[in-house]
């Protein structure tokens, strides 16, 4: 909790600052450097060499948010992998001996970014669609297992809580959390101007959708068939079982 009030905290501070000197909003807008935010930073500080050492502290976070995300996706992937749900298991589930590192699955997950970010380059549409489905991806992701605590709670079975809990106002918090993430992820399908276009419609939702056909049909004509997971460590077990 204290994580949480704290980077909330310093996330208004930065919004409240950005939008005190933010200036001419068209100019930002229509910036050559194609970020708002680096317009932002150039009118506020009237100063080339310190928007551009704003920026480089971005940069500098950005990196350290992408190294720790592609650790927590190449994770994810070898957990599949060693569940035999991802095509090519037997060598993406592998682990290094010499450095007990997942290097099959941090590879992959490489070159799937590097491939994806490549697509910038023919065409910004399809980039901006890929983009957008990451906002809908997360937010299905949260709304599964918020749904099913829910569902849980509302039925009165018994849950194995963690440390920390809201008691009867547990059901409030996933009740309007779940509708927020359903209203969140309606709307972020839709496109962000009008009139719309080929270049300006937000391809998302195709891809939302051709990404959960995939997925049902892999999983009847493949999955179903190899999937063995979630494996269980022992130790889990046991120390369940002694709780």
């Amino acid at each position: 909790m204290t994580s949480i009030a704290l980077n909330g905290a310093l996330g208004f501070a930065m919004l409240f600052a950005i939008l005190f000197c933010i200036g001419d909003i068209p100019t930002a807008l229509a910036s050559p450097t194609g970020f708002p935010f680096i317009e932002i930073f150039t009118q506020a500080t009237r100063s080339v060499a310190g928007a551009t050492a704003m920026t480089s502290l971005v940069l500098s976070l950005m990196i350290f948010a992408t190294i720790a995300v592609l650790a927590a996706a190449s994770r994810q992937m070898w957990a599949f992998a060693r569940d035999r749900g991802v095509p090519g298991s037997r060598y993406i589930g592998l682990v290094e001996p010499r450095s007990k590192l997942p290097l099959y699955a941090i590879g992959v997950t490489t070159a799937i970014t590097l491939l994806l970010a490549l697509i910038n380059i023919g065409s910004t549409a399809a980039f901006n669609a890929v983009a957008s489905l990451l906002v809908a991806g997360f937010l299905a992701s949260y709304m599964i297992p918020i749904g099913l605590l829910l569902w849980k709670r509302v039925r009165g079975d018994k849950i194995r809580y963690g440390p920390w809990k809201l008691g009867k106002f547990g059901i409030l918090a996933n009740g309007f959390s779940l509708v927020w993430c359903v209203i969140a992820m309606f709307f972020s399908f839709w496109p962000t101007v009008v009139p719309v276009t080929a270049k300006t419609m937000n391809w998302s939702c195709l891809l939302y959708g051709a990404t959960m056909i995939f997925s049902v049909f892999f999983y009847i004509f493949y999955g179903r068939y190899r999937y063995s997971g979630p494996i269980v460590e022992t130790s889990v077990v046991e120390q369940l079982r002694g709780a």
